[in-house]
């Protein structure tokens, strides 16, 4: 083998690991709305939150189970994940 070829080996099992890797990631969620990233930050910030859901006007929507066990929808700021009052 030459050296040529060893390197387009090498780099063709690169992109073959890293498109293997990557496909998941992109495949769950095709908006660029990573949900994982919001339920991980709201329940740094105390939140039993359960869900979270990409919203309208940058808001999310997270369903949140409350200590009495009832569950409901709540709604955050994307950018500053600070509770939204909707007015009820």
């Amino acid at each position: 083998m030459t050296i040529t070829s060893k390197i387009a080996a090498i780099a063709l099992a690169t992109v073959s690991v890293v498109g293997t890797v990557a496909a998941p990631v992109l495949a769950s969620d095709s908006a660029g709305f990573d949900s994982n990233f919001y339920l991980s930050q709201l329940k740094y910030d105390g939140i039993n939150v359960i869900d979270v859901n990409d919203g309208w006007n940058g808001n999310l929507i997270a369903t949140v189970k409350l200590d009495s066990g009832k569950t409901v929808f709540q709604y955050f700021d994307k950018d500053s994940l600070q509770p939204i009052n909707l007015g009820r």
